[in-house]
């Protein structure tokens, strides 16, 4: 071992280090032998005739002088030196002069180079230990694309250090990776001052003057002097306090003998005053020397925290140590004795490993039998201050210097950062303010250093507390085409690593330690520029202007001199708007926060959105004063225990006033599919009735469901739509000339013509319109029938495809080789089925435009102002005009081999073409392979409908997909139906993000029992509120179940509540709307897979009202293994168990029943698909369930479950089902069987939706939206 000790530097080295030769007295010969140790030299370069080995390989390098020429190497040959790998390979040169080393190659394989006044050495890094006791002089980097050394030659570049550098990062003045890329010195003052945790001026200045700064990097006390953050609002909100009471006295002041300055982070040591002084004045000290001679420490503990931390903590330990003045922290979980216990000792180890070991704990009044034996163990005595004499104990004191440095550090932390976080940032909150202390023994080094040495900020670097960062991600931890770093928040340095940080991710929700970080930290160092700053820049700038035009006309002299006067006047208005502060002399602050406007904290609320179209609405009832979200509360921090929160405000409530169109109601009645009486109860609506809610034109100024009898009320809505109705008429009848032709559906005839007994079964009509921008003509007008009065004597039922066949086609097309999807849309479906017998129908008069009166002759057939016509064909709304178009169509694919499923309803194949599709009512979703099949099926259907084909299958029953043919995937979204379902029920994006569609009930940890819910008993709503509820959980049903799954608990628990709705269920609804602002496109993908069902299977034990419990399912396709790797929900399951359970272990069996049962047609259907299924494997997270069904536990006094859930015994016994056992953590129907919290739905809608191909498409839109308003100026400017 090797001890080498120059200046400043010390190298420990297990193996001799490799020194170069001394000149000797043959010059040539010592060139020959001797290499330049060359740090400017890519790659190592010798002579012919130097000794080295050759390795028969040919080189390809080609070195250039420093003047430009340029050598081709002729071969590689290895130098004898013991160096490994590239640095002991060089390339011969043949006219070079001197050999040449290359440090880079030496570098590149984990040397270390030193250079000396006489000597060079090289270190390997692998056995080495470098430190340097100060300091360097100079620092440099080392460049990424030459990989050599460059020094600054100007006293601000650009840091291009490996460690610093990340790729695709944003630009320098968004984001930095350390305090060195820092553009001014203003900024980096603003960042430290952040790191620091927002000192106040004075104090940090004192802490700089006494050399605790030293190693921070352009941190001087003159730097902080002129560039200090006097607005910073983080220092007011956590140093401020209330105006002294007295000090503009009327009275003359007494001669007092003037008393040294104090304050919180450095009082004074004073001798101990007597009883009856400190009962005549305000005791101030901190310390005593006794204490400090005693080695006496304080402890005391807070208040509860506001929000309690992701580990469960609720309350902080301080402890004051009087020979260091230092405060310490420790979160705890509760004031219970065993956990006080374990925060104590974890404080007592640190002080005993800093060295410092009290033989005196002094603490209050409280404390537990068990924690005064661990403090004998730890300490050997205490004390405890007299009753109600809290202010003996100084951690009192040091209690509140901590609260107020911890509500600085929380204040500045952006507005993203996940609170749940906090007792992360303890660690670097108390160091930052051990920092700001001066030790007692020791004034002139601080706190921080008397307890752990001297702070090394290029060892130890410090970020502002909870700044975004993006971690990079090194490529063993990645995937190939996965994003090279990941979104996180800096939560302290690392200790135990050099120059490393401690940050927490969202993708995996923890923290991890990484070097390579880059910061986001605009929100400190550039300050924002409002729209004030704007108007008073375009004032100042326009009165400029006009003043320096030169002379005008005489009748415009006044009016420009007004308007200089009048930017002028506003300018300067704004200026001294700007520029005033409160001032603490304006009036004592009361004790009780009052509720008053004020510049807001950044305390978070989670991810802000991107702003939507949706921001600009105005909101539907206009308020004084900002309402909360229920189900929320502000993030409201108090200094002091006594203090209360700001005065709770009046829910938000929703406007129930009387709509003029109830827009779920209002579709039922306008569709052409009416569900029966047990549907509507159960909320189950046929999927055409789902596709087709939009059977109205929604007003976009006003947001009402406007029918046709509305429409022709309007001016700019009666040309259009009366045209439209026209249309439809001449359809359906005899045609109109020139525009369209007529299908013989209706015929107009006279009142007397109609048979007596059918009189009784005329029926009325109804004018549904719709715009429909994916369909050839938008404006699509419907004439329906009243099928309520038509008595058909045979069966009307209609088979058609549900949601899940639909979503099951899509992942057979991207998981069949070569398989594509196109829709087909039939036009007139229902208008080319002839009638069995006739129906007779009764339209009003005025209803028609005056074209098609006058060219059917109208006014000669109308009696009473009714028209009559007898139906012959089949028209929408007919009862029994589904199945006659069904059993049409039917015969007419069966005479070219398509037939339908005979278990699956809506399923089509081919007897021998590689093709399938699924049929909604007329729209068709086709997977073929092969173009000629899908032409084959295109011309069948043309040779009896006209329809319209969509090859590349954009749409298809409302929803959108994008296909990925290359990556096997397919992109379900919905992107306009939330904003649209907003506007109906005009709700406006709310202020704050909303997260949490549902109010969460809080985990009760370590609760022995599980009671059910308390009932609620807050009043009913009225009808109208009734149906609003209703008419929320019809519209957003279908979209729930077809891409945001996120929806699904929320609604089936506001659903459950319908019936007899109160004020809790209307405040249920707004949060779930509020919701849907936040989140209004959801993307749903789907992934190449081996279409093997798989399902997870969850329950939640008495989470609902009336003791019930909730049911969630997660059923995906996957590949055929152990445990199947997740994948796009085909289908998720958020159902309330009717039933009282008697144990989550029968929860859980009944969750299981249910999955099961609704896995069974899933099988079939995949089996006709062509995709033959095994045992389906089925998870659950409760070992007593899966035990009764694999039979591994004895089943005693279960009757109740045998008689229920028997059914699951005999699925796996047959072979359909594999059960087994599952972490609940890794269950992906935990999600839906309960309510969580806002930052688990967030990680939720990461980890089951596309959320960046969401985000893709948002930047896509506000792109388009930013190129048309630009367009729009410049044709304006053009104008």
């Amino acid at each position: 071992m090797v001890i080498c000790h120059k200046k400043d530097y010390s190298y420990i080295n297990y193996y001799s280090p490799l020194t170069l030769v001394e000149e000797n007295d043959n010059e040539d010969e010592h060139d020959r032998t001797t290499a330049i140790v060359d740090t400017g030299a890519m790659s190592s370069a010798t002579r012919p005739d130097a000794p080295t080995k050759a390795t028969g390989r040919p080189s390809t390098k080609v070195f250039k002088a420093a003047l430009g020429q340029t050598q081709q190497a002729t071969k590689e040959v290895t130098m004898s030196i013991p160096l490994r790998g590239d640095a002991n390979l060089a390339h011969e040169l043949p006219s070079i002069t001197n050999n040449l080393a290359s440090v880079k190659k030496m570098a590149d394989e984990d040397y270390t180079t030193v250079f000396t006044p006489n000597e060079v050495l090289v270190y390997d890094n692998k056995t080495t230990t470098i430190k340097a006791d100060t300091t360097a002089t100079l620092r440099g980097y080392r460049c990424k694309s030459t990989g050599l050394w460059r020094i600054p030659l100007q006293e601000v570049v650009t840091n291009e250090n490996l460690q610093t550098l990340l790729i695709q990062c944003p630009t320098k003045d968004q984001a930095i990776h350390n305090v060195y890329e820092l553009p001014s010195t203003e900024q980096t003052v603003k960042y430290l001052h952040a790191a620091a945790g927002f000192p106040t001026k004075q104090v940090w200045l004192d802490a700089i003057n006494r050399g605790t700064y030293a190693s921070w990097p352009g941190l001087t006390a003159k730097s902080v002097r002129k560039h200090f953050p006097t607005e910073s609002d983080e220092t007011i909100q956590g140093h401020s306090k209330g105006i002294r009471q007295g000090i503009r006295s009327t009275q003359l002041p007494s001669a007092t003998p003037n008393t040294p300055k104090t304050d919180q982070h450095n009082p004074p040591v004073q001798e101990p005053q007597t009883d009856e002084t400190e009962r005549d004045s305000i005791m101030i000290q901190i310390h005593s020397i006794q204490d400090i001679r005693a080695q006496a420490v304080y402890t005391d503990q807070t208040g509860r925290f506001p929000i309690q931390s992701s580990r469960g903590n609720n309350y902080i330990m301080f402890c004051y140590d009087t020979q260091s003045n230092g405060i310490l922290m420790e979160p705890m979980k509760s004031r219970k004795e065993g956990d006080m216990i374990k925060a104590y000792r974890s404080i007592m180890k640190r002080l005993k490993a800093a060295g410092i070991n009290p033989n005196l704990q002094i603490l209050d009044n409280e404390a537990s039998a068990k924690y005064k034996e661990e403090i004998k163990k730890q300490v050997g005595e205490y004390q405890l201050v007299p009753p109600n004499q809290h202010r003996r104990n100084i951690s009192e004191r040091a209690l509140q210097t901590g609260k107020s440095h911890i509500i600085s550090g929380v204040s500045g932390l952006p507005s993203n950062f996940p609170m749940q976080l906090w007792c992360l940032l303890l660690p670097q909150m108390e160091m930052t303010l051990n920092m700001l202390r001066a030790s007692n023994t020791t004034p002139k080094i601080s706190a921080y250093e008397h307890l752990n040495g001297t702070h090394d900020y290029n060892k130890h670097p410090l970020a502002p507390l909870g700044c975004e960062v993006q971690v990079y991600e090194p490529p063993q931890q990645r995937k190939s085409w996965a994003p090279r770093t990941v979104k996180g928040f800096y939560v302290g340095t690392s200790k135990e690593h050099y120059r490393a940080y401690t940050v927490w991710t969202e993708q995996t929700m923890s923290t991890r330690v990484s070097e390579t970080v880059f910061f986001k930290h605009r929100y400190l160092t550039n300050a924002s520029v409002t729209p004030q700053d704007w108007i008073i820049k375009a004032a100042t700038n326009l009165s400029k202007a006009l003043q320096q035009r030169g002379t005008v006309d005489g009748t415009q002299t006044a009016e420009l001199s007004r308007l200089v006067e009048i930017f002028q006047q506003q300018s300067t208005n704004q200026q001294e708007n700007k520029q005033q502060q409160p001032t603490a002399e304006a009036a004592t602050a009361p004790r009780v926060q009052q509720n008053q406007t004020a510049t807001q904290p950044r305390v978070p609320h989670l991810t802000t959105p991107i702003p939507t179209p949706m921001d600009a609405q105005p909101p539907r009832v206009a308020a004084t004063h900002p309402t909360p979200i229920p189900g929320t509360t502000s993030n409201y921090i108090s200094q002091d225990e006594d203090e209360e929160g700001p005065p709770s405000q009046p829910p938000h409530r929703h406007n129930t006033r009387s709509r003029t169109n109830l827009l779920l109601l209002q579709a039922i009645e306008i569709s052409n599919t009416q569900p029966t009486t047990t549907q509507s109860a159960q909320r189950k609506f046929p999927l055409q009735l789902l596709c087709e809610m939009a059977n109205a034109v929604l007003d976009a100024e006003t947001g009402e469901l406007m029918e046709y009898r509305h429409l022709m009320k309007k001016p700019q809505y009666k040309q259009i739509w009366g045209h439209a109705y026209g249309n439809e008429v001449g359809r359906l009848a005899q045609g109109m000339p020139g525009r369209v032709k007529g299908t013989d559906t209706i015929t107009f005839i006279p009142k007397h013509q109609i048979p007596q007994d059918r009189w009784k079964d005329i029926t009325y009509t109804r004018v549904c319109c719709n715009l429909r921008p994916e369909k050839e003509d938008p404006y699509r007008v419907r004439i329906t029938l009243g099928g309520d009065r038509i008595n058909y004597p045979g069966d009307c039922g209609t088979p058609t495809a549900d949601l899940i066949t639909v979503k099951l086609l899509l992942n057979s097309v991207i998981s069949t080789p070569n398989a594509k999807f196109m829709s087909i849309d039939i036009k007139d479906f229902y208008l080319n089925t002839p009638l069995p017998r006739k129906e007779y129908i009764r339209m009003k008069l005025d209803t028609f435009p005056a074209d098609v009166i006058a060219h059917y002759n109208l006014n000669d057939l109308a009696t009473d102002g009714y028209v009559y016509a007898e139906c012959n064909r089949g028209i929408y709304g007919l009862p029994h005009a589904g199945i006659l178009a069904q059993n049409l169509l039917e015969q007419r694919l069966e005479q070219q081999g398509y037939r339908q499923s005979k278990v699956t309803p809506g399923f089509w194949k081919h007897d021998t073409r590689p093709i399938a599709f699924s049929l909604v009512v007329d729209d068709f979703g086709v997977r073929y392979v092969g173009k000629e099949h899908a032409l084959h099926l295109l011309s069948v259907i043309q040779q009896h409908y006209k329809c319209t084909a969509d090859w590349d299958g954009c749409r298809y029953l409302g929803m959108t997909l994008e296909w990925d043919y290359k990556q096997h995937e397919v992109h379900l979204s919905m992107p306009d139906y939330v904003p649209e379902a907003l506007q109906r029920f005009k709700h406006p994006t709310p202020h704050t993000p909303q997260h949490q569609p549902h109010p969460h009930v809080p985990i009760q940890y370590g609760a022995k029992e599980q009671l059910a819910r308390q009932p609620d008993n807050t009043p009913l709503l009225d009808k109208e509120g009734a149906k609003f509820i209703q008419e929320v959980t019809g519209v957003f049903n279908y979209y729930a179940r077809a891409v945001d799954s996120t929806m699904l608990p929320a609604l089936s628990a506001i659903a459950s509540e319908q019936s007899n709705p109160t004020e809790t269920t209307m405040k249920k609804t707004l949060q779930f709307l509020d919701y849907a602002a936040t989140h209004p496109k959801a993307i749903l993908t789907y992934r190449r897979s081996d279409m093997k069902l798989a399902l997870h299977s969850d329950a939640s034990y008495l989470s609902e009202r009336d003791a019930r419990s909730r049911v969630g399912g997660h059923h995906f396709l996957s590949e055929e293994t152990d445990d199947p790797p997740n994948n796009g929900a085909v289908l998720n399951i958020s159902k309330i168990i009717k039933q009282v359970m008697s144990s989550s272990a029968e929860a859980e069996t009944g969750a299981l029943y249910i999955n099961a049962t609704t896995a069974i047609p899933i099988r079939q259907t995949l089996e006709e698909m062509g995709h033959p299924q095994g045992r389906t494997p089925i998870q659950t997270d409760n070992s007593t369930a899966g035990g009764y069904l694999n039979k591994t536990i004895q089943p005693k006094q279960s009757k109740q479950w045998d008689m229920r859930y028997h059914w699951l015994r005999d699925r796996e016994c047959q072979g359909q089902f594999r059960i087994f056992w599952g972490p609940g953590k890794h269950n992906h129907a935990d999600y839906w069987t309960k309510h969580h919290q806002a930052l688990h739905h967030q990680f939720i809608r990461q980890k089951y939706l596309n959320i960046a191909k969401e985000m893709e498409q948002i930047k896509q839109l506000l792109e388009l939206h930013k190129a048309v308003t630009n367009n729009t100026m410049i044709t304006a400017r053009v104008c």
